[in-house]
């Protein structure tokens, strides 16, 4: 089971991408699934540990049960690829809940990145409201503090001044899920 996990602060693109990286694989006529990780939590209010070890003993998070029930659907299906998104700030945890969800899983973790002026006007476009300087500031914070990690075993994409299609080729010819008479020259 192959899982790619495209990582990156709020605002870097990372929905946007996994969509392109779908939209290429279907018009490569290639099976694949896609899950947004925010969707797997959002829940009110959130489950109890004493709620969540009643359903399966020792977890943690409400978020593995939920993958874990999603991808046993796709596999029934016949998938053997996942394109999984979210923050993931903290990649190493992020890996342990999703191999406890699917334990099978050989994991590719893109990390995007973006200049702060580039997030701060991507942000700009799609928050309103309220919690809009709310949310620059964390994913400003969320943007540092992944700048500063160590990025050995992650596929590291500059986003700056690149469209969707491009950013999903170049990600698919890194990981090698198109066929090769799919891939442009």
């Amino acid at each position: 089971m192959e899982l790619l996990l495209i990582t990156g602060p709020a605002g870097v693109g990372k929905s946007t991408l996994s969509w392109e990286l779908s939209a290429q694989l279907a018009a490569a006529n290639v099976a694949h699934a896609v899950v947004e990780s925010d969707e797997l939590d959002r829940v009110f209010p959130k489950p109890t540990l004493d709620e969540l070890d009643r359903i399966q003993p020792g977890t943690v998070d409400v978020s593995s049960l939920n993958l874990a029930a999603i991808w046993s659907v796709y596999r029934r299906l016949g998938h053997s690829r996942l394109i999984m998104s979210g923050v993931m700030m903290h990649h190493r945890h992020d890996r342990r809940w999703i191999l406890a969800a699917i334990p099978d899983a050989q994991i590719t973790v893109v990390r995007l990145r973006a200049s702060e002026t580039v997030l701060l006007e991507r942000l700009a476009q799609r928050e309103i409201g309220a919690g809009a300087k709310a949310q620059a500031e964390r994913s400003l914070h969320q943007a540092r503090r992944m700048a500063a990690e160590d990025t050995d075993g992650l596929i590291v994409v500059p986003t700056d001044g690149k469209q969707p299609p491009e950013l999903a080729e170049k990600v698919l010819a890194g990981i090698g899920w198109l066929p090769a008479h799919a891939r442009q020259g």
